[in-house]
This record gives C-alpha cells, structure tokens and sequence, in this order.
C-alpha cells in the first residue's frame, strides 16, 4: 500500500516516475477520511489545495522538474505552525478566527523542498500538555488502541503518522511533546538540541530562557524519513545516515528517572535497543546521571517571572490569562481550556514550586554530567515513559510523577529521538529514546537506524 511506504521511498519513486504524486496524495487522503472517526488527528484538513499542488508536481515532474528532495511527498503539520491562509488555532479558543497571511518558515522549507501540506493536527490548548485534547477540536485517540493516550503536545501529528494518514509531519518539544507521542504511537520523532531550528511562525511565542528548553523538528514512521526530513529543515542537501560512526563509542543505559520504575516490556525494550548497538559496535555502559532524578522540578524553576507573563499571555492571544482564573472558569462550567492543560500551567506558575531550587545550575549540572558519560561521540538509551500509552485523562493526576522521565533532557537543551523497538503484551507499542550531547543529531539518527534495522526492519502498523 502506498500509505505504508516510506517518505524516503515515496520520494524515490516519484523521481522515477514508478508513483505519482496524484495517487499518493489521494491515498493519503483516502486514509486520514477512513480513520478521522475513530482517532480524530487531522483537525483542519487542505485537501483541495494538496490535490491541486499534486497535479502541479505531476505536471513538473512530466516536465523533468523536481522542486526538491520531497517533490510531490505529502506532510502534515501541528496546529502550532502557522500556514497561511488556514486557520491555525494553537488549541486555543481565543485563536479559533486566527488566519495567518504567512508560512511558519518550516513549514516553507517543506513546500520549498517538493512537499505538499495534507492539514493541520490536533495539539493540546498552548501545546500546553502531555495528552491531546482541547475545546476547540476535541480529544485525539491512539490508532493502536483508541482508548489510550496518543500523548501530548504533538499528539494528533504521532496519531496520523501511525495510522497511515501522513508519511512526514513537524512537531515541537518543550517538555517531552515529540518524544512522548512518538513512543505512545510507535513512530519515531527527533527532539533536535535546544533552539537548533527556527521559530517563525509557531504558537506559544519561544522567549528568553524558554528557547533553552525547547526545540521543533521531524518526525515519521522511519528513522531514515526522519533524517531526511531533518535535512530539508536545516536546508542541507539530504545525506546517507552512517552507522559505522557508532562502533568504538559509548552507549550509557538505564532503567527509570532514579524515582519511579519502568514495566517489564519498557526494561526489555532498553535492553533490546542496548543489544543492537552493542552489536553494532559501541560499547555498552550501565550509568546514569544523577541530574535527571527531580529535573521537572528543577525544570519549573528555569522558567522566570518574565517568561511566565508571556506565557500567560498566550493562552489569551496577547490578553493575559491566569490559571487561577481558568480553574475557577471550569469549576462554573466555562472551561476554555481542558483540565490536564491547566493542571501543568498551573503547576508551572506556582511559587510554592520546589523551593530553594536553582535551574539553572541544575542545568549546567545534568550538561556536565552527559558530557563526562558519554564523551564526544557516545549516545545514551533510556526509557522516555514508565510504560506503553496509559488510558485517556491519566496526565491529570500523574503528569508530575512521570515528567522527569522526558524533561531532564529540556533542561539540559540535548538533542533526543524515539524509536519504537517493539510491542509489549497488550499490542501496544514500545520505543526508547537515544539522548546525545549538543548537535549530536546525525549520531543519535545512526544510533536509531541501527536499532531499527535490528528491532524494526519492517514497518507494522495499527490495524484501524
């Protein structure tokens, strides 16, 4: 099916002219309308104006022109970047009539690259949470099982790339929003180092110390469409992904955020992922840094007073918003924003929040302590969640227990990729995730090519 080909190979066969880029935006299309019901990820669909860019390229391709390494490939795009002309809500009801006149400048360095935009997906109000949902489009659900989490802020994107519906797409990571939907749907998504790539045109404005914590990028069903797509947002020409890099390096492991344990299938996973490697050359380390125990503590306190304001002031569109108020809001019925949303920003604008903490020196700490570990050249491999995809509503109550697992590596500003390495008993899947050191990301994408060539060879996906 043409719906579960690689990007790469997508790519590849339009070039050749074996597959058209009218029968593969058609496909794909056809798929996002057959799982819309059940998964709901595709919030704002543009589906007239991809049919009418496939015909173009077709016409080009004809013609013996190519616009660029994804020439007639389709993406989707969270509703965090802003396309113009569609309306690009952030989430938030107080940006329900927003029209952008612009492209964020990834999503034009897509259709700069060939690519052709399906539509906007689901995210959290602000992409302000670890589970997806909002009162503008309502709840997303994972396509391996819709009465579990897809996970959060990037979680309708991870949904529809699972299903089928979408080969590329584009999200963010503040706070875990890449790599934990990607594990929760078995895809694989790149957190790139800290502020690598441009913010133009995404929704919550990145200010001040904030860009120390965040950074946008890729992800896909495959680790080499993932580097791929990291190639076209950097607007480098496409490079092969070398494994042989990784032999003679370190490959640092470990189970659990040094307070709450894994389940068996994610321990197994680890290990899984830590075999490939060692098979692959590298040599396996059984360490951890003490840092990443506490770091969404830490985390919270990196934020400052500034950031905090803009911040509430997104939630409002510029009209600042309290969380306070927004609580009060729900508790008479008139939520504008979803309860795990406000659970996190309210937590987040406490002052009684980890008292006599300093982020910042924590930061530098946990930086120190990945560079003794793993030296120039070595990954570590380690869980990006306690288990597989929890049941919708559990970021509710559980998000502050479970948060040090993915923000330790925000904090530090290190680049990090989930990869699926298999499934656990309940069919749901299981992934790692591979943290470098800073601009590390083409040796975290050979360190996940070797992993999946070992574990994942071929992409198995949900049967929806």
């Amino acid at each position: 099916m043409i719906t579960e080909l690689s990007a790469t190979e997508m790519a590849h066969r339009i070039r050749e002219g074996t597959l058209s880029p009218v029968q593969v935006v058609e496909a794909h299309i056809s798929r996002i309308e057959q799982t819309t019901a059940a998964i709901n990820a595709v919030v704002t669909p543009t589906f007239e104006q991809a049919r009418q860019r496939a015909h173009e390229a077709e016409a080009a391709r004809k013609r013996g022109e190519l616009w660029g390494p994804l020439h007639g490939v389709p993406f989707t795009a969270k509703d965090s970047y802003d396309v113009a002309g569609v309306r690009s809500t952030g989430g938030l009801v107080s940006r329900e009539g927003h029209f952008p006149t612009t492209d964020a400048l990834l999503v034009a360095r897509l259709r700069a690259a060939g690519a052709i935009l399906l539509g906007k997906t689901n995210t959290p109000s602000n992409a302000g949470a670890y589970e997806t949902c909002n009162p503008v489009f309502g709840l997303t659900n994972n396509p391996w099982n819709v009465t579990r989490s897809a996970g959060g802020s990037t979680g309708g994107e991870a949904a529809i790339i699972a299903a089928g519906g979408s080969p590329l797409g584009i999200g963010s990571d503040l706070a875990g929003s890449i790599r934990l939907p990607s594990a929760f749907n078995g895809i694989v998504g790149l957190r790139p180092t800290s502020n690598a790539l441009a913010t133009e045109g995404f929704w919550p404005p990145i200010t001040g110390r904030i860009a120390d914590l965040n950074a946008l990028g890729p992800m896909a069903r495959r680790v080499e469409d993932v580097a791929l797509g990291w190639d076209v947002l950097n607007e480098h020409d496409p490079q092969p992904i070398d494994t042989a890099v990784l032999r003679g390096q370190r490959v640092v492991y470990w189970f659990s955020d040094g307070t709450l344990p894994v389940s068996n299938a994610v321990r197994g996973g680890v290990n899984a992922a830590v075999r490939a490697l060692e098979q692959a050359g590298m040599q396996p380390v059984a360490n951890a840094p003490a840092g990443r125990t506490g770091a969404g503590f830490a985390y919270g306190k990196y934020w400052r007073a500034e950031e905090r304001e803009v911040y509430d002031r997104s939630f409002g569109n510029g009209e600042r918003w309290s969380p306070w108020g927004e609580i009060l809001r729900a508790l008479r019925g008139r939520a504008r924003i979803e309860t795990p949303t406000l659970v996190l920003w309210a937590l987040l604008s406490s002052p009684w929040l980890a008292p006599g903490i300093d982020g910042a020196a924590w930061r530098e700490r946990l930086r120190a302590e990945m560079r003794e570990l793993l030296g120039a050249q070595g990954v570590a491999v380690c869980p990006v969640f306690p288990t597989t995809a929890p049941k919708h509503g559990w970021s509710s109550w559980s998000a502050l227990f479970t948060n040090s697992y993915t923000t330790w590596v925000n904090l530090a500003g290190l680049p990090g990729l989930a990869v699926p390495v298999g499934f656990s008993g309940n069919g749901m899947p299981v992934a790692v995730q591979i943290v470098g050191n800073p601009g590390t990301e083409r040796l975290l994408l050979a360190a996940g090519m070797a992993v999946q060539q070992a574990l994942m060879p071929q992409w198995v996906g949900p049967k929806l």
